[in-house]
């Protein structure tokens, strides 16, 4: 085949991979998060974080708002977050968030220096999705919010099927815009994002529940994105 045939035959696969075909799991670039990784994420709230053997442990303190780990550096919009997940308390509700950021076009995410680690700035001001589980003891089914200013969820579990005591594992994913929680391999709940937000920091993080702490451990977290 002639040299100009066959550009004319490859620009249009190259064009149309890049415009208009989606991002598949296959696609995404996978990155293990080692426990001394972890230990580096910037920590917000009144707390603790160590390393207990292979895994990573977050602990409220008395007084806190909820304590978090917010990555350094910023993933693409495609992103899918995988770890193993063990609740200490039955207060413990577990959250991870994706596509965190100031509101806006940029990717910057910018924190006082006197953040608590309460939830309000990420209700009210910042963009991210929320996934909240584990969320019995708040009354509430696994969950996602689009935030900031989410009336409401934009999805929502039928029920909840983690309790304290117990490993498990746990996948949060962002695909074009396509977004899924799953609990040992099976999907909670898929709800399509028609306007999604964009690049962002990713964040685990953990409240208790009427003046009790939470607790977890974490392990094996993977992180996969473009």
């Amino acid at each position: 085949m002639p040299k100009s045939y066959l550009a004319l035959f490859i620009l249009p696969l190259i064009f149309f991979r890049g415009f208009g075909q989606d991002i598949r799991i296959s696609d995404l670039k996978s990155r293990q998060v080692s426990v001394e990784d972890l230990l580096q994420w910037d920590m917000y709230g009144e707390g603790d974080v160590s390393r207990f053997r292979t895994q990573v442990a977050l602990q409220e303190a008395d007084g806190s708002k909820g304590v978090m780990l917010i990555s350094p550096g910023q993933y693409s919009s495609n992103v899918v977050i995988r770890y193993k997940a063990f609740a200490l308390t039955p207060a413990t509700v577990i959250v991870t968030m994706l596509s965190i950021s100031d509101e806006g076009t940029s990717p910057e995410l910018t924190l006082t220096q006197d953040y608590d680690g309460s939830i309000t700035p990420w209700l009210k001001e910042k963009e991210s999705y929320f996934f909240a589980f584990k969320n019995a003891s708040h009354d509430r089914q696994p969950l996602l919010r689009k935030n900031p200013g989410a009336s409401g969820a934009m999805a929502e579990a039928k029920e909840n099927v983690m309790i304290a005591g117990k490993y498990y594992e746990v996948e949060v994913g962002k695909l074009n815009s396509k977004l899924w929680l799953s609990v040992d391999g099976e999907k909670l709940f898929e709800v399509k994002d028609d306007q999604p937000h964009g690049e962002g920091k990713v964040a685990l993080r953990i409240r208790g529940t009427a003046g009790f702490k939470a607790g977890c451990l974490f392990k094996e977290l993977e992180i996969l994105s473009e």
